[in-house]
C-alpha cells in the first residue's frame, strides 16, 4: 500500500520483460495518479493519448536541434545566474533549491518558449509554483474516495489554487499562439515565407496538426515544466551538494570543462567528451534518484507474467530500485565517487550504458524501455552547460550546520528543499566562459 494506493511491486528481474509491454501503460497510470481529467490538473492530461506529443515534440525536434541550441542554453545560463546568484567575490549564503529552480525554469524555458517569453516574470512564477501546487493537490484529492473527486475537486482549496495558477498559465500562453497563427495563416495568404520560431510552442503545433491531435497549448507548456524543469533542478541540486562534499572533484571537472571547450567551443561533442562531468551527475543520480521506485504503470489488460503472476487490467505496478545500490553490480555502492562511470566505460561493453542519458536495468532512475525519459538528452546536457558555468565562476561549500538530507513523500525522494551553500565568485578565471 503506498501513498498513490494498492501498488504492485515488481522486482528488476523482470524489468527486461516489461519495459516494452504495450498493455502496461505509464500514460494510464499518470491519468490516474494525477487527475488528468479533473478542471485545473491539465498539464497531466497532456499524457492522455498514446500517441504522446510529448515524446513527439521532444524526441523529434528538441533532439534533432540539440546542436543549435547549445549557445542559446549557455546564454540563458550567463543571465540566471546573474539575476540568482551574482558577481560578489565574498561568501554569501544562498538556499539552493529555489535558486536553481528559478535558474533552470529560466534556462529551459529559452528553448520551450523561444525569446518573447523566456524572461517574462508572470510566466517563470507560473511554471516554478503549478508544479509545486499540482502535487500537493493531486495529493490532497486523493484522500477522498475515486468517485467523490470530480465533484470534491471544486470545494479543495488546492484544486482552486490549481486552477487558478492553470488560468494564469493560459492567459500568457494563447495569445501567443493565436499571433503566431495569424501570422502564419497572413503569410500563405501573400504567398510569403511562413514564419518559424524553431521553440516548443511551434514544434508542439507542427506535430499536433500533423498528427490530428487536439491539445491545450498552456497544458502541454506546464507538462514541460512538471516533466523538465522540476525534475532537472533536483538532479542538478543533488550534484551541486555532492561535490561540495567532494571538492577535489571541482577541479578535476574544472580541467575537463577548460580542455573540451578551448578545443571546440559550445558543441555536443563537446559535452559528450566531458565523461567525468557526465559521469559525476549520473553517480549522483544513481544515490538519490527522484524517486524510490521505477517504471510506474497501470495494465489496460490482463497479462501474465513469465513468473506466473497474473496483473489483472488496472493492476498499478513500479519496479523496485534496490539495483542501484547493490554490491553485485557497483563496488562500494554507498560510496559516492564521481569517477565510477568514467571507469565503467572502460570495461567491455559498457561503455553505452554508462553515460548520463543510458537507461539500463541497473541504472533506473530514467526509467527503462518505451516509457524511459524522453526529455534526458536534453535535460543531460542543459545540467552540464548549468555545471560549466557553475564551475568556471564559482566556488561553493555546504553552509555550516546545513540539512542536506532528502526529502522522501511516499515514493518521491526528491533532494532537500532547505539545503544552503556558501558561494562565491571566483577570483581566478582560467575560461572566459560568455565569450565562447
Amino acid at each position: 500500500m503506498t501513498d498513490l494506493g494498492e501498488v504492485v511491486v515488481l522486482p528488476h528481474t523482470l524489468v527486461d520483460e516489461i519495459r516494452n509491454e504495450s498493455k502496461l501503460s505509464f500514460p494510464s497510470a499518470n491519468m490516474q495518479d494525477f487527475h488528468g481529467d479533473i478542471p485545473g490538473f491539465e498539464a497531466m492530461s497532456q499524457f492522455a493519448n498514446d500517441s504522446l506529443l510529448l515524446e513527439a515534440v521532444v524526441r523529434k525536434q528538441l533532439t534533432k536541434y540539440l546542436s543549435q541550441v547549445m549557445e542559446p542554453l549557455s546564454a540563458e545560463t550567463t543571465h540566471a545566474l546573474a539575476v540568482n546568484i551574482g558577481d560578489s567575490q565574498d561568501w554569501h549564503e544562498i538556499t539552493l533549491k529555489p535558486t536553481i529552480l528559478d535558474g533552470i525554469a529560466r534556462i529551459s524555458s529559452r528553448v520551450f518558449l523561444g525569446t518573447q517569453l523566456c524572461r517574462s516574470e508572470d510566466w517563470l512564477q507560473i511554471t516554478k509554483a503549478y508544479t509545486i501546487n499540482l502535487f500537493v493537490a493531486a495529493g490532497k484529492l486523493r484522500m477522498y474516495p475515486r468517485p467523490l473527486r470530480r465533484f470534491i475537486h471544486w470545494f479543495v482549496p488546492e484544486c482552486k489554487k490549481l486552477r487558478g495558477q492553470f488560468g494564469e498559465a493560459r492567459r500568457v500562453i494563447d495569445p501567443v499562439i493565436a499571433a503566431r497563427r495569424e501570422m502564419r495563416q497572413a503569410a500563405i495568404r501573400k504567398g510569403e515565407k511562413v514564419p518559424y520560431f524553431n521553440d516548443a510552442l511551434d514544434w508542439a503545433d507542427e506535430e499536433a496538426s500533423a498528427k490530428n491531435i487536439s491539445y491545450e497549448p498552456a497544458g502541454f507548456q506546464l507538462m514541460l515544466s512538471v516533466a523538465a524543469t522540476h525534475t532537472t533542478t533536483d538532479l542538478l541540486v543533488q550534484v551541486m551538494i555532492d561535490l561540495a562534499q567532494h571538492p577535489e572533484f571541482m577541479d578535476m571537472a574544472r580541467e575537463e570543462i577548460i580542455r573540451e571547450l578551448r578545443n571546440n567551443g559550445w558543441k555536443k561533442t563537446s559535452l559528450y567528451n566531458m565523461k567525468l562531468l557526465d559521469s559525476i551527475a549520473k553517480e549522483s543520480q544513481r544515490l538519490k534518484p527522484i524517486s524510490l521506485a521505477a517504471m510506474r504503470r497501470r495494465a489496460t489488460a490482463d497479462i501474465k507474467l513469465s513468473t506466473g503472476l497474473v496483473l489483472k487490467k488496472g493492476t498499478r505496478t513500479i519496479v523496485d530500485i534496490f539495483r542501484m545500490r547493490d554490491p553485485e553490480v557497483y563496488e562500494d555502492p554507498e560510496k559516492w565517487d564521481g569517477s565510477r562511470f568514467v571507469k565503467m566505460r572502460e570495461q567491455p561493453g559498457k561503455e553505452n550504458q554508462s553515460m548520463l542519458v543510458s537507461t539500463h536495468r541497473d541504472h533506473l532512475a530514467f526509467g527503462h524501455g518505451v516509457y524511459a525519459c524522453p526529455g534526458r538528452a536534453f535535460a543531460a546536457n542543459e545540467i552540464k552547460v548549468a555545471l560549466c558555468h557553475l564551475l568556471m565562476k564559482y566556488d561553493w561549500k555546504l553552509a555550516p550546520g546545513t540539512d542536506i538530507k532528502p526529502m522522501v513523500i511516499g515514493a518521491a525522494n526528491g533532494s532537500s528543499p532547505i539545503a544552503k551553500i556558501l558561494i562565491r565568485k571566483r577570483k581566478t578565471v582560467e575560461l572566459d566562459i560568455d565569450a565562447l
